[in-house]
């Protein structure tokens, strides 16, 4: 045995060394695993396990996660266009599906409105079975007959006809418990997106949509007065009168189809008695139904009329020649303040008087701090001579001038009006009284 201290080599069995007298030790072999090594052994699978348990959850986590995830826009902007794209699409289900029950909805409560001599539309507008329709629907009668969307008939009568306006109330004892349409009780905007139902060319059950194009439409043609109507490019047509044009979205009535106004060179269009103007009265009549004589007696005031007639589109051509010279003025005014002709230019018959003076005016007046402020702008009349409109007006309005002068100006004027070759009005004359 080699002593560690010096290293002589002693015999096996010596427990001392013969050479310096140091103790020897044995070196003990052992068998098995060493107890660091375990410890090595234990840690490193420690590790491991953990390692292994997140990626498995991991990988349970995106077996399981749907196809595409909220990310954001730098991260996978394909997969996030998709969700976008999806989601779109899902509301525009959404939408289509609301809007189809919505038409299924207000049709149950729209009729047409049958009479001797023809017939026109209605709607169910207050609880009690009051029905809304045109007076010239059912002018002349009393006792008349409703359709609904089945198919079934059931008497109603007249208890309520105005001879300034073209509306009338029924009443249909069968529906007094039916729940009414909802009502808009104030103006709607241009732009709204709208649905005129009704019964056109006697196809009933129809539904049209569209927008309002205009509003604040006054006409008088003949006895009928129409105060500040819609305009509207739903399709409408012979026996829509008296038919609801409904609010898209909220499914309220906002009007009673009523006009249609048909051109061979322009596209048709037609007009809508707002319902806020005219519930007072048929508030009135529900609550104070007329008598059948005092109904009777409006008979012939709307003689002009059947159920398959509208207005004579002469009438209505005069009162648009009216608003489009009400509208030049706008526009007349933007040009006179902007010093630009450009503003009226393409309201003006090219090479007429009109066309030639006010482009020189403007251009005059040009830079030159000049300010006008147009008050009033009133059509006082209208006629049709040798195929023009002549639109008699009266304008006032404010002139300031650039070094600081005011003047108020009170002018009477005569404006012709022609149409192009393709229908659109255009001033070719102005005339200062």
């Amino acid at each position: 045995m080699t002593c560690r201290k010096c290293s002589h080599q002693n015999e096996g069995s010596a427990k001392f060394c013969s050479a310096c007298g140091e103790k020897l030790h044995e070196h003990v072999v052992q068998k098995g695993v060493p107890i660091w090594m375990w410890l090595v052994l234990i840690v490193s699978c420690i590790t491991i396990g953990g390692v292994g348990y997140g990626f498995w959850d991991y990988y349970q986590e995106t077996q399981s996660a749907p196809a595409y995830k909220e990310v954001s826009s730098d991260a996978h902007p394909v997969k996030q266009t998709a969700v976008v794209e999806k989601e779109a699409r899902q509301e525009q289900y959404t939408e289509e599906l609301d809007r189809v029950t919505l038409i299924k909805e207000v049709q149950q409560k729209v009729f047409t409105v049958i009479t001797s001599y023809g017939q026109g539309s209605g709607f169910l507008y207050k609880k009690g079975g009051y029905v809304i329709t045109n007076a010239h629907v059912v002018d002349g009668e009393v006792d008349v007959t409703v359709r609904n969307t089945k198919g079934q008939e059931f008497a109603a009568t007249v208890i309520g006809i105005s001879e300034h306006y073209d509306i009338a109330l029924l009443h249909v004892p069968d529906y007094q418990n039916e729940e009414p349409l909802g009502v808009e009780t104030s103006e709607s905007p241009i732009g709204l997106e709208v649905i005129a139902f009704g019964s056109p060319q006697g196809f009933e059950n129809s539904a049209s949509i569209g927008y309002i194009t205009g509003h604040n439409r006054d006409m008088e043609l003949d006895r009928f007065i129409y105060k500040q109507i819609y305009q509207i490019d739903a399709q409408i047509d012979q026996g829509s009168s008296g038919g609801p044009l409904v609010d898209a979205k909220t499914g309220k009535v906002i009007g009673i189809n009523s006009l249609l106004y048909t051109s061979e060179t322009s596209t048709n269009f037609g007009f809508s008695i707002p319902l806020y103007s005219m519930l007072e009265q048929f508030e009135r009549w529900s609550k104070q139904p007329m008598s059948r004589d005092n109904v009777l007696a409006v008979a012939g005031v709307y003689e002009q009329y059947s159920a398959y007639e509208e207005p004579v589109n002469a009438d209505i051509d005069a009162v648009l020649a009216g608003q489009f010279v009400q509208s030049f003025r706008m526009y007349y005014e933007l040009a006179l303040n902007e010093s630009n002709f450009y503003w009226v230019a393409d309201m003006l018959a090219i090479g007429s008087s009109a066309y030639e003076e006010l482009e020189d005016y403007v251009g005059d007046i040009s830079y030159e701090g000049h300010s006008f402020y147009f008050i009033t702008n009133d059509v006082l009349d209208v006629t049709y001579e040798n195929g023009n409109y002549l639109v008699y007006m009266n304008e006032t309005f404010d002139f300031y001038s650039g070094t600081g002068d005011y003047q108020y100006y009170d002018r009477y004027k005569t404006y012709t009006v022609m149409t192009d070759e393709y229908g659109a009005f255009k001033i070719a004359d102005i005339q200062i009284h």
